[in-house]
């Protein structure tokens, strides 16, 4: 019975550490995971070009060259409707704000009442706190805090995008290198199972599950997000909805982080839509719309795309994007799907760890 409890306490405390480093050195795992899936989407196209006779390092370059200049070529495509939109922006908040100006009426709706209360327990917190009268011979002193400088701003904005941009070009050229190693690294990893046949064998059972299992689940995102992009872009633009194609860009992109891409997309369209028509009727129809293009990707595209990738059960999923979120934000959001995917398939090769695998699935 102690040799459990101590077990147990070891398997806690060793959790524990390891959660603290992926914590602390989340700036270095991050990068890595990110090239790791990176480079196994793009893995086959440089196969594909090895077939017909080109040469590794040259076919690395031409995918990660058209991916980039794909990249780069969508960004300025959406320029316009982007910019398009920004400029309407003012009118449509001043239009936002005369809609709610006649909603609201001029000091009787419950808004106003609300408003007047918070401004008389204000004064009143500022009676309660009226500092008591200052002693003979002590001078008072006040401390002035210092004026927003829109420098400050501007230093901080830049310095994120500059960090950003860092973050990218880490990616680039990790996922470069990886991709120019091929199979180092696999045989690396049989040779570290030592001289046993069985361990060897193993290995790359355990490597040949995790590759199919994210690649299978990378190539169903993919396509998953570009229905997703269609049908929402098809839906607003049917019902007159400025720069459709841009926000179906958006909800095809954000929906890579489930559960809360989804929402945020929805969330985006309905505040532009009603900014736009001013209306609830019509801002509820492209609410309704979008949210019913999600309802379907969520529960009819994605259970048949995702079905032969591993799919993991609901509630492992959003138990792992709350525990990967909290870890490491947004970036954790977006990996937790696919890590937890290949710990799926890695643990479904080891007997002792096949339970953990049968807890993760459907």
């Amino acid at each position: 019975m102690a040799i459990d409890v101590r077990s147990t306490s070891l398997t806690v405390l060793a959790t524990a550490a390891a959660v603290g480093l992926l914590w602390w050195a989340q700036a270095v795992f991050v990068p890595v995971l990110l090239s790791i899936l990176i480079s196994y989407a793009l893995e086959p196209f440089v196969v594909f070009l090895e077939r017909c006779r080109i040469p590794r390092m040259l076919g690395v370059f031409v995918v990660l060259i058209s991916v980039v200049a794909g990249v780069g070529y969508g960004m300025y495509a959406l320029g316009v409707p982007a910019a398009t939109f920004l400029d309407q922006m003012p009118g449509q908040a001043q239009k936002l704000r005369l809609e709610l100006e006649k909603r609201t009426g001029e000091g009787s709706s419950a808004i106003d009442r609300v408003q007047q209360a918070a401004s008389e327990l204000e004064r009143v917190a500022g009676a309660a706190a009226k500092p008591a009268p200052t002693p003979a011979g002590v001078q008072r002193v006040r401390i002035e805090e210092p004026p927003f400088r829109l420098g400050d701003l501007a230093w901080r904005g830049s310095r994120g995008l500059v960090e950003f941009l860092a973050e990218i070009a880490v990616v680039f050229f990790l996922t470069s290198y990886l991709m120019l190693a091929g199979d180092f690294f696999r045989r690396k990893f049989v040779g570290m199972a030592g001289p046993s046949l069985s361990r060897r064998r193993l290995i790359v059972r355990i490597l040949n599950d995790v590759n199919i299992q994210i690649r299978r689940f990378l190539y169903a995102r993919a396509l998953i997000s570009v229905i997703v992009a269609v049908a929402t872009w098809a839906v607003l633009a049917s019902l007159g909805m400025n720069q459709s194609v841009m926000w179906g860009v958006i909800a095809g992109v954000l929906n890579i982080i489930p559960y809360v891409g989804p929402l945020a997309a929805i969330a985006g369209i309905t505040i532009a839509g009603f900014a736009q028509f001013g209306t609830l009727a019509q801002t509820g129809l492209v609410c309704g719309a979008s949210s019913a293009v999600a309802f379907l990707e969520g529960n009819v595209i994605t259970p048949k795309l995702t079905g032969r990738a591993g799919s993991m059960n609901a509630a492992a999923i959003f138990t792992s994007i709350l525990f990967w979120g909290w870890l490491w934000g947004v970036w954790g959001m977006l990996l937790a799907v696919p890590v937890m995917t290949a710990l799926k398939a890695a643990c479904g090769r080891v007997e002792e760890l096949r339970p953990l695998a049968a807890l993760l699935s459907e």
